[in-house]
């Protein structure tokens, strides 16, 4: 019998997209983390004017701006991943992709959605790591 645990760290197609954690005497979540693969975990965390550029690039010419933000992993932008090298080379095999597959439309959206994701990380870098809060609710009557 699936649980309501079940229910929420699947989605659609069956597989784990988030890691919920529940306590066992309420039914609170308590922490919800997504889970990325290790092409979105070796995105370049570039400035906003680079991450920009980099997105017009690949909404012109598909592959273009990943290949150009592959070679930022070498010159000092982070990645989740921590491994420069396995990220450019991740990077690089991502933009190539992008190109191969530009013939089949795949690409070209693909290209779009990862120029995306270069502006939205450029952006979230400057902010602070949001903790989660919990309101407590308490009854009137006693």
């Amino acid at each position: 019998m699936a649980t309501p645990q079940d229910d929420v760290k699947k989605s659609l197609t069956g597989q784990q997209r988030k890691s919920v954690h529940i306590s066992e005497e309420k039914a609170e979540i308590i922490e919800i983390s997504e889970k990325h693969g290790p092409l979105y975990n070796a995105i370049p965390c570039m400035p906003v004017p680079l991450a920009v550029l980099c997105c017009i690039f690949n909404i012109l010419i598909p592959g273009l701006g990943t290949l150009i933000a592959s070679w930022t992993t070498l010159c000092g932008c982070p990645t989740r991943l921590g491994h420069p090298v396995k990220a450019w080379a991740l990077n690089l095999l991502a933009a190539l992709l992008q190109m191969i597959s530009f013939l089949l439309i795949v690409g070209w959206v693909w290209s779009i959605i990862w120029g995306m994701n270069f502006v939205q990380l450029a952006l979230s870098a400057g902010e602070p790591q949001r903790n989660p809060y919990y309101v407590r609710r308490q009854s009137s009557v006693e």
